[in-house]
């Protein structure tokens, strides 16, 4: 297969190009492409924690800046579960955590828009910067008050 199967039929082409590798067929390998394909998984990988961490993150602030809500066992629900997601995507890729920070700072600016959007609330009624730390944020036991 090659180049073009990667375009006309992407599953066949993973097929053929797994069964090369295990055949050690490395010289018929589409090089070009696989390569292609790991910087495309690792960044999915990336966006993934990202996302779940805009998430939680906008939960949090609803939380503590809409304390008087009457639906907030729903967010509690949500900041549990996008806890979970987040520590099962770390167990599965670990060196995901040297981006913690940086993520969390993307994270936390859009969360802040997402929140200003959810609540009605001003954007200026939230911190600039995120209030907490990437270990606050995926504490367990952590809530804001």
């Amino acid at each position: 297969m090659g180049a073009v199967a990667y375009k006309a039929d992407y599953y066949g082409w993973t097929q053929e190009q797994a069964r090369l590798l295990h055949e050690h067929r490395l010289g018929e390998i589409d090089l070009a492409n696989i390569v292609e394909e790991l910087e495309s998984m690792g960044a999915s990988e990336r966006n993934e924690f990202a996302h779940r961490l805009e998430i939680l993150l906008m939960h949090l602030l609803k939380w503590r800046y809409q304390p008087d809500y009457p639906y907030r066992r729903s967010w509690m629900l949500t900041i549990i579960e996008q806890r979970k997601r987040i520590a099962a995507r770390l167990r599965k890729s670990p060196s995901l955590k040297h981006h913690a920070l940086e993520e969390l700072v993307d994270a936390y600016d859009v969360a802040k828009v997402a929140a200003e959007r959810e609540t009605g609330l001003p954007e200026s009624t939230f911190p600039v910067e995120c209030p907490w730390t990437f270990g606050q944020v995926t504490d367990s036991d952590f809530m804001p008050e």
